[in-house]
C-alpha cells in the first residue's frame, strides 16, 4: 500500500533497524503507536526521535525516510483539508481579533496623549 494516493488511515510496521521510504499526496500525521524510530523529511532543517505516543506532521511531496530503532509500529494518517481550513480560519480571525484590540488600545493611548482635545 503507497500513502502517497492513499486517503486513509496507512499502517506501518517496521522490524529494528527496518527503514522505509515513500512520499504522502497531502499534509499527514505521523503518529508512532509503539515503539521508537527516527524520521527525516526532505526540506526540512531537523531529524526526529518519536517514541510511542509522539505525532508529527509529514508535508506533502516531500521524501520520508523512516528507520525504526527496533520493533515499532506507526500509523500515518491524512489531515483532512477542511480541518487546515478551519484551523487556518480560526488562526486568521484571532489573528484580526488580536490586531484590532491592539489597535483600539493603541489608539486609545494615542488619543490620552493627545488629551483627545478635551480641555482647551
Amino acid at each position: 500500500m503507497n500513502p502517497y494516493t492513499n486517503r486513509t488511515p496507512f499502517q506501518l510496521f517496521l522490524q529494528r533497524r527496518q527503514v522505509r521510504a515513500t512520499r504522502v499526496g497531502q499534509v499527514c500525521t505521523l503518529e508512532v503507536r509503539h515503539g521508537r524510530v527516527w524520521v527525516t523529511q526532505e526540506g526540512r532543517a531537523d531529524d526526529f526521535w518519536l517514541e510511542s505516543g509522539d505525532s508529527m506532521v509529514l508535508l506533502p511531496g516531500a521524501l520520508v525516510v523512516i528507520e525504526a530503532d527496533h520493533l515499532s509500529s506507526l500509523r500515518i494518517e491524512p489531515v483532512m483539508m477542511q480541518t487546515v481550513r478551519a484551523w487556518l480560519h480560526l488562526c486568521c480571525a484571532g489573528a484580526r481579533g488580536l490586531a484590532a484590540a491592539l489597535g483600539g488600545k493603541f489608539r486609545q493611548n494615542a488619543s490620552t496623549l493627545l488629551g483627545n482635545g478635551e480641555g482647551r
